[in-house]
């Protein structure tokens, strides 16, 4: 009984743990006055995180490639048009956004947007993609060569968990380009086969 309660414990100080190192991007609006700000902490992120500034017509006002493990940074909006604005972060495995509007001297994060991405992970000459879709859309899966002929096409329906193995083993040798969309959102991995 007691090794049982051990092992238990000891699960359950794992799921802390993991849960506790596995900070999402923490972002803080903080308003002073005549002074607009926005306070940008990031603390756990992977190698090739970027963050956008976006304005409504789609012109990007910052832009920053993010490399450090801690990042903060303020941003002065001061000089923003009265209007609505994106902050964007984009990182291997998802994109947040967060709408933002400013009016006179108030700025407001409105609701935040996720979209997960697909991940792709290459062993040979096989292919293997895993994508959470919590929002259960339909997800397409298409596979073309370098003519652009489709050799392989599928919809899934209803899946939070999508998962796909492509065997290229026997495939000639080319460019082979795996699409997937989801919702609006279209993703692309390339494998060359030789």
């Amino acid at each position: 009984m007691k090794t049982n309660l051990k092992f238990t414990a000891m699960i359950a100080l794992m799921f802390t743990a993991a849960v506790g190192l596995a900070k999402e991007p923490k972002l803080s609006l903080m308003t002073n006055g005549q002074s607009k700000s926005l306070i940008v902490e990031l603390d756990s992120q992977h190698e090739k995180t970027y963050l956008k500034i976006i304005d409504e017509n789609q012109n990007v006002i910052f832009s920053d490639k993010i490399t450090e493990t801690s990042y903060t940074t303020k941003f002065d909006l001061n000089e923003l048009e009265n209007g609505s604005y994106y902050f964007k972060l984009d990182d291997p495995l998802r994109t947040l956004i967060y709408p933002i509007s400013v009016e006179n001297e108030e700025v407001k994060i409105l609701k935040r947007t996720e979209n997960n991405k697909p991940v792709f992970r290459q062993k040979g000459d096989k292919l293997f993609l895993n994508l959470l879709n919590l929002d259960g859309k339909d997800v397409e899966i298409k596979v073309f060569d370098s003519d652009n002929r489709t050799l392989f096409s599928e919809v899934i329906e209803n899946e939070i968990i999508v998962t796909k193995a492509f065997n290229f083993e026997s495939a000639h040798e080319d460019r082979y380009i795996v699409v997937v969309k989801n919702g609006n959102n279209t993703y692309y991995e390339d494998i060359v086969v030789n």
